[in-house]
């Protein structure tokens, strides 16, 4: 059987789920370690006691101390524990008593977890530092294995359709840089089944589905139009279907790519960018209201609005049958075909060779996709000379012309 600990910090709006191991041996406190409660004690204050490293602090604390008592598994036992204790004007945790009781094996477990809480920064009221109570709800429940499930280095990631290797860690992506993230859990066994089947034997620790906005184009239900519908319409569980320009959004970045014509003071001082551009697709496929999210300067966003007002008009978008106005954000991109000056510097492309701690991940990986922060040595490997191109594509293969980045994961 499987049990799980759930805490939640009263006030705080948080909690977080532990695995239960076998329970520790109970650790003695000394009563003379315990602080002197004053006799003033307050519910609430203007500054509320803090625990070093805040909310994540306490739920890191009670993740590493707390322990599922091995008798209160044998029976069953769970519930909720309520204990109140006090943090004195010190700082110090003391007279821990509890609220509400379940077993004595679950309520001997709480109380020792409070008692080994270390000092908290002390409350205040009108500058002045105070006792005040505070109460934690220690949830003790049973948890199926998919409750207890959750994403690990293991989980299989398939980016656009395409798998990475197995080796390869979640933890390293910046999930900001995708459209759409879907988990499928390995569970029930059916659906596990499935999985390992479509993906292999390591999506039994279930699959990442990642994709990207490739194009660039966002869509929105105007504000306009959410305060306008009814009831009804609100209730409807159908997904909303998109506005559509004529020929799908191919056709659209390659009408205005036809249709600019560059403004010539930006092609003059050799201006160029990327223009962000909304406007709104009506009831009847027409486009209105253009405006310019992203600036690149004057001339090129007046371009960028005047190709956007020529469109012809949209199939409009609906919900449940019914049309709605929605906004549509399009980049409207510019750029100069200039002359090549002074040697060309090296950047990465798609046959650039990426070694993920040793193994290569697909041509189909961009590297905008990272998480930086979450990776332990980054380096890149240049062709500079024709001697370290001999050197690269001897150890790593032909596609070494085109550089390598080497990159590890943290253990």
């Amino acid at each position: 059987m499987l049990f799980a600990l759930l805490l939640s910090l009263t006030g705080n709006g948080y909690a977080r789920t532990l695995k239960n191991t076998p329970a520790a041996s109970d650790q003695q406190v000394d009563k003379k370690d315990q602080p002197t409660v004053e006799d003033s004690v307050y519910s609430f204050v203007e500054k509320m006691p803090e625990f070093p490293g805040g909310e994540k602090g306490v739920v890191r604390f009670l993740n590493q101390t707390m322990r599922y008592p091995e008798e209160a598994v044998k029976k069953d036992e769970h519930g909720k524990v309520i204990v109140q204790f006090v943090i004195s004007k010190t700082g110090k945790v003391g007279k821990a008593k509890i609220l509400k009781s379940v077993s004595p094996e679950l309520d001997a477990e709480a109380l020792r977890v409070i008692g080994l809480l270390p000092d908290w920064t002390p409350g205040e009221q009108q500058g002045e530092k105070v006792a005040v109570y505070r109460i934690i709800p220690i949830l003790f429940q049973k948890a199926t294995s998919e409750d207890a499930w959750e994403v690990n280095e293991k989980t299989v990631v398939v980016i656009d359709n395409v798998k990475m290797p197995d080796s390869f860690s979640p933890i390293i992506l910046n999930f900001d840089k995708f459209a759409t993230m879907n988990v499928l859990k390995p569970f029930p066994d059916k659906e596990r089944s499935k999985l390992v089947s479509k993906y292999g034997k390591q999506a039994e620790n279930g699959v990442i589905l990642l994709t990207t906005n490739k194009i660039g184009i966002q869509y929105s239900v105007s504000d306009s139009t959410v305060l306008s519908l009814k009831k009804e319409d609100i209730a409807c569980k159908e997904n909303a279907i998109l506005p559509v320009f004529p020929g799908g959004e191919t056709k659209l970045l390659n009408y205005i790519a036809d249709s600019i014509q560059y403004p010539f003071v930006s092609k003059r001082l050799n201006t160029e960018g990327k223009v962000l551009v909304r406007f709104t697709v009506d009831t009847t496929g027409k486009v209105s209201d253009a405006t310019i999210v992203r600036s690149v300067d004057y001339f090129l966003d007046k371009e960028a609005l005047r190709v956007i007002k020529t469109m012809t008009d949209w199939i409009p978008g609906s919900l449940c049958g019914k049309n709605l106005n929605f906004l549509v954000t399009v980049p409207v991109t510019f750029k100069l075909d200039l002359p090549k000056t002074g040697k060309k510097e090296w950047v990465a492309n798609n046959k650039t060779i990426i070694l993920l701690n040793g193994e290569r991940l697909p041509s189909t990986f961009k590297l905008e996709w990272l998480q930086y922060t979450n990776l332990a040595s980054y380096k890149t490997l240049e062709p500079k000379t024709k001697e370290v191109t001999k050197e690269l594509t001897h150890k790593y293969g032909r596609d070494a012309v085109n550089g390598v980045i080497l990159i590890e994961t943290r253990k």
